[in-house]
C-alpha cells in the first residue's frame, strides 16, 4: 500500500486505527463474528456502535441507514460512518461478501475497514488479502492485518 503503521499486536492495530478515526457522535457497524478488538475499540473511541447479523447485507442496510440519520439529530458535523468486518472469519472459515458490503458502504457514504488477518498470505495475486483477491483494493479504505500468522514476523499492521 502507499501507507501502512506497523503496531506491537494486531489488537493494538485495531485500537490505534478506529480511536484515531473515530469519536462521540461517530457510528461503528460491525459484523456480529468481528473480533473482539473491535469492539473493545468501539468502547474505548466513544463511537456509537451497532451490530449487524453475520453476514447479511440487509441488515447492515438498515443500520446503515439508521447511520445516515445520526448528523441530523444531532445537529452536529455529519457523523463518520466506519463498517468493520472479517475478511475471512476466524471462527468458522466463512469469507465475508465484500463485493456486497462495499456496493452498500460506497451507496451511503460509510468507509469500510476489513481485517485480513486470516486473508493476508492466501488470497490474491500478491497474497495481500480477500480485497486484492477480489479486486476491491482501491474501494477498501483500510485494512488490517496480524504479521504474526502468514507473515510469521510479530504485530499487526494498518493499510
Amino acid at each position: 500500500t502507499e501507507a501502512a503503521l506497523t503496531f506491537s499486536t494486531g489488537y493494538a492495530a485495531a485500537q490505534g486505527a478506529i480511536g484515531a478515526l473515530l469519536g462521540k457522535g461517530d457510528v461503528l457497524i460491525v459484523d456480529k463474528l468481528i473480533h473482539a478488538c473491535i469492539v473493545d475499540a468501539a468502547k474505548l473511541c466513544g463511537a456509537k456502535l451497532r451490530v449487524f447479523r453475520h453476514n447479511d447485507m440487509s441488515d447492515l442496510e438498515a443500520k446503515l441507514k439508521w447511520a445516515g440519520k445520526q448528523s441530523a439529530v444531532s445537529g452536529r458535523r455529519p457523523a463518520r460512518t466506519l463498517v468493520v468486518t472479517e475478511s475471512i472469519f476466524s471462527m468458522d472459515g466463512d469469507l465475508a461478501p465484500l463485493r456486497n458490503i462495499v456496493e452498500l458502504k460506497e451507496r451511503h457514504g460509510a468507509w469500510l475497514m476489513v481485517d485480513e488477518a486470516h486473508g493476508t498470505g492466501l488470497f490474491g495475486k500478491r497474497r495481500r488479502g480477500l480485497v486484492e483477491e477480489f479486486g476491491l483494493t482501491g474501494r477498501v479504505e483500510i485494512q488490517m492485518a496480524t504479521l504474526g500468522k502468514a507473515v510469521g514476523a510479530a504485530g499487526g499492521a494498518i493499510c
